[in-house]
């Protein structure tokens, strides 16, 4: 894993793994807008990345709360949809607030909470050792988990990563080795490669998951944009009454948010100043990929 994460380092990745990512239809062009405000009469429900359109780390994007705002006066139903896993679902709607945001928790579909309730769906008896960061609350989960270590990747029944904050080669290496010797299921609670921070960009979950299909050929189950666990949650909050073609997923990301929206039968947008793609040639991102969005914006 190279130590120089940056926005060309994010799409040549991408790029990389893309032939195992959904695959979709695009529109031959797209048109540029400036912001979410100009699509009011065209969609009902507006789904929003929270990494480089809501946020960048910890602090808003400027104007993003008031635009927010102004579509629920309009009418419009509002979801934040984000690959966040590493923080409690309990800690959700507190984390917006603190950042002048007001989303209700049925208003925030995460990754961490289809990977909660997909694990409903496994043995209660099985023992998953986890690979979080501090203050992930493993006590939420509900099954039996453990802090990943030498000891409990050895002898688990299952692998879910959620955070990886202080995640070291040596742990890769220990890691690809257990599941090499045993192979067992992989959860990933976060598909994104990397995220926009203040200050550059973190590795994610995603990243490390496959350089572990790389190493091991075992396939991991994968929750979060742009797998289809995502948009299914999506589609069934907004509603039967709302057909598919008057919801957006507005993103800063291709290969996630443009991607699986597209998959999933729903209008893109791409946002461009404050997310991954930041710092790049957007239309040469865009061709080189195929992944094309169906507006594009400099801000939500």
């Amino acid at each position: 894993m190279t130590a120089e994460i940056d926005a060309a380092w994010a799409f040549r990745r991408y790029r990389q793994i893309q032939d195992r990512l959904p695959s979709a239809r695009f529109s031959d062009r797209s048109v540029s807008c400036a912001g979410s405000l100009e699509l009011i009469d065209t969609f009902d429900v507006f789904a929003l990345d929270s990494f480089g359109v809501l946020n960048v780390g910890e602090a808003a994007v400027p104007g993003a709360a008031t635009v927010i705002n102004e579509l629920r006066h309009a009418g419009k139903k509002v979801f934040v949809l984000t690959n966040a896993a590493s923080a409690p679902l309990a800690g959700l709607s507190g984390k917006y607030e603190a950042m002048g945001f007001d989303f209700a928790a049925e208003e925030i579909i995460s990754s961490r909470g289809l990977l909660v309730s997909a694990l409903n769906e496994f043995d209660d008896g099985m023992i998953w050792a986890v690979a979080a960061s501090p203050g992930a609350g493993l006590d939420e989960l509900p099954c039996h988990a453990v802090p990943l270590d030498e000891t409990s990747v050895r002898d688990a029944d299952g692998i879910i990563l959620i955070g990886m904050r202080e995640w070291t080669p040596a742990d890769q290496y220990m890691l690809e080795q257990a599941l090499i010797r045993n192979p067992r299921p992989v959860l990933v609670g976060n598909a994104d490669l990397a995220a926009p921070r203040e200050n550059g960009f973190t590795l994610q979950p995603g990243a490390y998951a496959h350089v572990l299909i790389d190493a091991t050929g075992i396939a991991p189950l994968f929750f979060g944009k742009p797998y289809r666990n995502a948009f299914d949650e999506l589609l069934k909050r907004a509603g039967p009454e709302i057909e598919p073609g008057r919801i957006i997923m507005i993103g800063d990301t291709l290969h996630t948010d443009i991607l699986g929206g597209a998959a999933a039968g729903i209008a893109t947008a791409l946002a461009t100043d404050h997310g991954i793609l930041r710092g790049l040639d957007v239309d040469a991102c865009i061709a080189e990929s195929g992944i094309r969005p169906d507006f594009i914006m400099p801000t939500i």
